[in-house]
């Protein structure tokens, strides 16, 4: 029997990856970029002394960082949850076949 919990887990992943894959990837990719690129810039500020961070030097090293880790995380975040509804898939199956 599935709980709350994992209801609205697959109510919520099957909704988020409607459609093709690439336009999940895109749109994740975008979002958390702008989250990391955003992070990265104000961390870096806080850390440097030298306030103007070598202007667009630093730019050129924190986007590319940026859209490269934000890629990482959606890859990890969309094989977890394919992983963990099929996991929860399969638990039903077995225990539909068993009775």
């Amino acid at each position: 029997m599935l709980s709350k919990k994992e209801k609205k887990f697959i109510r919520d992943w099957e909704f988020q990856k409607e459609g093709p894959k690439w336009k999940y990837y895109l749109q994740y990719i975008i979002a958390w970029s702008t989250v990391l690129f955003l992070s990265l810039f104000f961390l870096l500020k806080l850390i440097m002394n030298d306030r103007s961070m070598g202007g667009w030097t630093s730019f050129y090293i924190v986007a590319p960082v940026s859209v490269a880790m934000a890629t990482i995380i959606t890859h990890l975040v969309y094989q977890t949850n394919e992983k963990k509804l099929q996991q929860i898939t399969q638990r039903e199956e077995n225990m539909l076949s068993e009775n």
